[in-house]
């Protein structure tokens, strides 16, 4: 019984950490997800992670492949504008199997270009 509800315990473990993905955006090489739930969203920002599932995987300069990379996003709705701070790249798609990097870096936030991926979340996202 002790067996069967610590098994029962890492599973409930390891469904409530996966994450929900909606589609947003699809092109030629990949296709664009948000997370369901943001990270936050205050005063005209929002904050969540954003993920990219290539349909071939890209090779990086050290020649590991990348499948996918989920990035935390910050959106200021505002003035049009986002950013990153945090990228990490896995060996599968869905943000699974071994993780190839992780990169952070300090928020700056950059004009959306019009008609691209980042233009159709934030449109989707700052109604």
């Amino acid at each position: 019984m002790k067996i069967f509800l610590l098994a029962l315990a890492l599973v409930s473990v390891c469904v409530s950490a996966h994450a929900e993905w909606i589609a947003y955006h699809r092109h030629a090489e990949a296709e664009e997800f948000h997370e369901i739930t943001p990270v936050s969203r205050e005063q005209g920002r929002i904050q969540l992670w954003t993920l990219t599932d290539y349909f071939t995987p890209i090779t990086t300069l050290e020649g590991s492949e990348v499948s996918s990379e989920k990035v935390l996003t910050t959106i200021d709705c505002e003035n049009k504008k986002m950013g990153s701070e945090q990228v990490i790249r896995y060996a599968r798609q869905q943000a699974q199997g071994a993780i190839v990097s992780v990169m952070e870096t300090k928020l700056r936030l950059v004009s959306v270009r019009a008609a691209s991926a980042d233009a159709v979340l934030l449109e989707k996202l700052c109604r």
